[in-house]
């Protein structure tokens, strides 16, 4: 089983190494820490339930009512009126109403109608009930402070007797007895307090809480309570009014008499709406009338002065009429006249030559026409004697005589007649230039009259209108409604909506458990030391080329540095770091690669890691060389039993002619593995280091082994590792998990970028494979793995000194 090297991380790997790093750390948490996030999530819960216990039980109720809303054409007849006649009638729409019902002077009504600012209640367990309607006691305040609440409580005794107990200035219990009935003088109020039907035995040596607050504060206390909605569609009418109360008949004896209150009030409002039109139109129809008395007092007095009997235009029409009369009987006199005059011509032709005249004269004289039919008899007759007779016949003389006397009678009559004709005339023209003059006069003055007459016209109009709107107000008045229509009482569930405790527990334990998961995770995040792989991508672009886990006690106390259990999880582990180091560089034709193991500080596992690194290049079939170049600590060679022996500072010294004779096999160590021990003790290491006989020493190693590794000092602490790193083709940096700062790492990444470690790469030490991020580790052991221990606690603890 092979790891891929790790690639130099980008940023959006870098995105999902914080994301894993934090689900890493998360569930590291629980698997570490379970009984301690169980505990927490008991203790959460156990505070939640008494936190539930402690609050006081709260109700729900809802009630409908549909509103009679301006806006939808259902306005009062009084502000229609008011509306009508040009006055603000002040009427709200639906969405101000739902504000109205919840204004503070209508529930403050609500409050003082039902004493809702005096609460009684009794304890139960950790919380108060609300007694409402089940109160034993009822207390009568006669004088109090209102400006301030109180609380006291009250004990019945036996025979008529009880105890009130309330504090004192100085928060002192104090105790009174009193008598039912009977005032009771305290220092804040005087009261009386009486029993009630619900008084009984069960109540004795029972304490009952009283509580006063002003009206004001219980108003706020309720509306803060109230919510009023519109349930469906924008345009309805409908609202719902939800309230929360202490108990259930509170609540629901405040949503009814909430609405009881605001109907009562909008018919108040109404009413005053409709007496506010009323004395409006009072008041306009007097104005309207005494503006009509007066127009028409104008006009009769102009009709006075112009002649005019009723109006100008029968007037008018009178005159015309007997205007065109008097034209016609002109005319007929006229024609009269004319016909005189032409008779009378006929008479004196017909004295100059006898013949015989016109009966038909046209005349209205019937007395002429006789005269001329004589005229003409008596010449028919005379031209008959005097044809046979002759004119001298004293007959025809006499009858011409006749005719004589009858044109003269005629000619007189028709004088006189026509005399009295030309009278009349002249009458008549004068009485017809005396109309003709009338006319006119009555035409101006009815131009005068034509504004008033419109004044009149208008005014009457208005006083009509306005005497219809009094009848109409009378019947609105009469006929008031209230605004809002219960469509539903208050009703809902007599169950407790609040506190609920399930919930309450649940979330308190789940809030526990949370609390101390993230008080551990940021414990853990403020932990600046790298504990994995995916601490160094921010910090460090080398790549790590192996985890190895944290060793199991078993494997602990084992006294060999290698590894013996080759199927452990360790083992695979520095099988993968083999392949991954194998991996690096290409491998030379002939030898193999200069290897160097270092790290920042003692106790980070170097030595084991050099070691079993070792150790898993032999399994492989290689030829390896491990050597102890920690020439000062010589840990290595110590522990393999070396310890002064010759070694690679007898080589450096020219004390050992053959390198070959100072290499050994290590106990316990596989077969191809062979160890150069650091030698006997000199006392100028750098100087030794810094011979050309050393690197002439290394590359005669290189070809004689696939492998030769070289465990090296630290490499912050002594100058011996930066020598030996100048000659090594791999240098492989240990780091313990949760040891160093991840600020350090970027002066390693400094010591790679300037070429002075070459193919630097990072091995992480003592990881817990526990977490989520391992999951690809899964082989089903279940060990704890781990070493260096003791040089890790040594090291911090001289760290820390």
């Amino acid at each position: 089983m092979v790891e891929p090297l790790p690639a130099v991380a980008s940023s959006s790997s870098e995105e999902q190494e914080e994301t894993s790093f934090s689900l890493d750390i998360i569930l590291t948490v629980l698997r570490r820490y379970w009984y301690a996030v169980i505990i927490t999530a008991l203790l959460g819960a156990c505070t939640a339930y008494y936190l539930a216990g402690r609050q006081n039980y709260v109700y729900q109720k809802t009630a409908s009512v549909m509103m009679r809303d301006s806006k939808a054409g259902k306005d009062a007849s009084s502000e229609r009126i008011m509306t009508e006649l040009g006055i603000d009638s002040g009427s709200a729409n639906l969405a101000n109403e739902s504000y109205v019902l919840k204004s503070t002077a209508l529930m403050k009504k609500v409050v003082e109608d039902l004493d809702l600012h005096i609460s009684y209640g009794v304890r139960k367990d950790f919380r108060e009930l609300d007694l409402y309607r089940d109160t034993p006691l009822l207390v009568v305040f006669q004088a109090i402070d209102k400006s301030r609440p109180y609380s006291f409580g009250i004990t019945p005794r036996e025979d008529e007797q009880f105890t009130l107990t309330y504090s004192s200035t100085d928060d002192t219990p104090t105790e009174v007895t009193g008598s039912y009935g009977q005032p009771l003088v305290l220092p804040f109020a005087t009261l009386t307090v009486h029993p009630t039907s619900r008084m009984n035995d069960s109540w004795k040596d029972r304490e009952v809480l009283v509580h006063y607050t002003s009206p004001l504060a219980t108003t706020h206390s309720l509306l803060a309570g109230l919510t009023v909605t519109r349930p469906d569609a924008k345009d309805s009418s409908l609202l719902e009014m939800t309230l929360t109360a202490g108990n259930p008949d509170k609540a629901t004896d405040v949503l009814n008499h909430l609405i009881e209150v605001y109907n009562q009030l909008s018919k108040d409002e109404k009413s005053q709406s409709s007496r506010k039109v009323e004395s409006f139109i009072d008041k306009s129809l007097k104005e309207v009338k005494a503006s009509l008395e007066a127009v028409d007092q104008k006009i009769t007095d102009s009709k006075i002065k112009g002649d005019i009997v009723r109006d100008t235009e029968t007037t008018m029409t009178a005159d015309f009429t007997t205007s065109q009369a008097l034209e016609k009987e002109i005319f007929d006199l006229e024609t009269q006249i004319k016909l005189a005059s032409n008779l009378a011509s006929s008479l004196k032709e017909t004295g100059m030559k006898d013949a015989l005249i016109s009966v038909d004269t046209g005349l209205a004289d019937s007395s002429i026409a006789s005269q001329v039919t004589l005229y003409n008899e008596a010449y028919l007759e005379y031209q008959k004697i005097a044809g046979s007779a002759g004119r001298r016949n004293p007959i025809a003389v006499g009858l011409r005589d006749k005719m004589n006397s009858t044109r003269a009678a005629a000619g007189k009559a028709l004088a006189n007649y026509r005399n009295n004709l030309e009278i009349k005339h002249r009458e008549l023209q004068k009485k017809q230039a005396s109309l003709s003059d009338r006319l006119a006069a009555t035409a101006a003055k009815e131009h005068e009259l034509m504004p008033l007459m419109w004044e009149h016209k208008v005014k009457e109009e208005i006083y009509l209108m306005l005497l219809s709107k009094q009848l109409e107000n009378a019947l609105a008045l009469a006929a008031a409604e209230p605004s809002a229509r219960v469509l539903e009482t208050a009703h809902g569930s007599d169950l407790p909506i609040s506190p609920k405790t399930m919930q309450f527990v649940a979330a308190g334990g789940l809030g526990g458990a949370a609390l101390c998961i993230f008080a551990f995770v940021g414990v853990s995040m403020l932990n600046n030391k790298v504990r994995n792989k995916h601490d160094l991508p921010g910090v460090s672009s080398l790549p790590v080329l192996a985890e190895l886990p944290v060793l199991s006690k078993k494997e602990s106390k084992h006294p060999s540095l290698f590894i013996q259990d080759d199927h452990s999880v360790i083992a695979e582990c520095f099988h993968i770091l083999r392949n991954n180091v194998d991996s690096l560089l290409p491998r030379p034709e002939q030898g193999g690669y200069i290897m160097m193991v270092t790290s920042t500080m003692a106790g980070e596992g170097k030595t084991m890691t050099s070691c079993n690194l070792a150790s898993a290049f032999a399994k492989a079939g290689k030829k390896v060389l491990l050597i102890d170049g920690d020439l000062r600590k010589t840990s290595l060679s110590n522990k393999l039993g070396g310890k002064g022996r010759k070694g690679l500072t007898s080589i450096l010294r020219k004390q050992v002619e053959d390198p070959a004779s100072v290499i050994h096999t290590a106990e316990n160590a596989p077969d191809g593995l062979f160890v150069l021990y650091a030698g006997p003790y000199v006392p100028n290491p750098v100087t030794l280091l810094s011979t050309p006989l050393l690197g002439k020493l290394l590359k005669y190693l290189q070809k004689q082994y696939d492998a030769v590794i070289i465990d090296c000092p630290p490499y912050g602490i002594l100058a011996d590792t930066a020598i030996i790193g100048a000659l090594a083709d791999i240098s492989l940096y240990v780091v313990r998990s949760g040891m160093i700062d991840k600020r350090y790492f970027t002066q390693v990444q400094q010591l790679a970028d300037k070429g002075k470690l070459h193919n630097l790469s990072y091995v992480i030490n003592d990881v817990d494979f526990k977490s989520a991020s391992y999951n690809y580790y899964g082989y089903g052991y279940g060990y704890q793995y781990g070493y260096g221990r003791k040089e890790s606690e040594d090291a911090e603890k001289a760290h820390e000194s």
